[in-house]
């Protein structure tokens, strides 16, 4: 089932718009860097990690600026009292987007004892990792958990508007295990939340397609 699910995450995420880099941190263990959408490790300070990553069709965000999806399990040892923090950061994205236009989406299912969340964000020096890590910078998007139980899901939109300039994205996934055996299999993305078509736009739109009825009744009564 592991692998099944690798692969599917592999088939999302062939599609890269600029540098970006996976980072991984646990207390007690060195982080670690590795450029490209993919890392394993079976025994990262005590936690069995998987970690897919990608940013397809980007830098239009369509249909997501950034993906990040991780399997870990925690067993035994550090694990237990360190929590695992996993990042994905991508830059050259240039699509404008207004305030409150980001939307950031968290998946998760877990057994055993712990909980997760996501948090994302940007930086408008086109910086990988830009705004700092672990604390969360100005340019903060979304937090949505965390999530506690078997499993959970949340969305929620926000930001400060982007685009005057080139920008990067990042998304972070924080894991906790607290007792036993715990395994977590989760899914966050960010993306640029559909803009709303104004009001103005959608009553002339009306207007437009009322006077083509009109035309068209006015054809057919000239027929008759």
């Amino acid at each position: 089932m592991k692998i099944g699910l690798l692969c599917s995450l592999l088939a999302v995420s062939v599609s890269v718009a600029g540098a970006d880099e996976i980072q991984i941190q646990s207390a007690g263990a060195s982080s670690v860097i590795t450029v490209g959408g993919l890392y394993t490790n079976a025994n990262y300070n005590g936690w069995d990690i998987t970690v897919v990553a990608g940013s397809n069709f980007s830098p239009s965000l369509t249909p997501y600026g950034l993906d990040l999806s991780v399997l870990a399990n925690c067993t035994s040892g550090n694990c237990l009292t360190n929590p695992l923090d996993v990042f994905y950061t991508a830059q050259g994205f240039t699509q404008v987007v207004p305030a409150l236009g980001f939307q950031t989406t968290y998946s998760s299912t877990q057994t055993g004892a712990g909980n997760t969340k996501a948090i994302t964000w940007a930086d408008s020096t086109n910086t990988l990792f830009g705004g700092g890590i672990p604390a969360v910078p100005a340019d903060h998007l979304g937090t949505v958990g965390s999530f506690s139980a078997p499993g959970g899901f949340g969305t929620v939109s926000g930001g400060p508007s982007e685009g005057a300039s080139a920008y990067s994205l990042t998304i972070e996934e924080i894991f906790n295990a607290s007792s036993g055996v715990t395994s977590f299999s989760a899914n966050g993305n960010l993306t640029a939340a559909p803009v709303p078509v104004p009001a103005s736009l959608a009553l002339l739109a009306s207007g437009l397609l009322g006077v083509v009825l009109l035309q068209r009744r006015s054809r057919r009564t000239d027929l008759q």
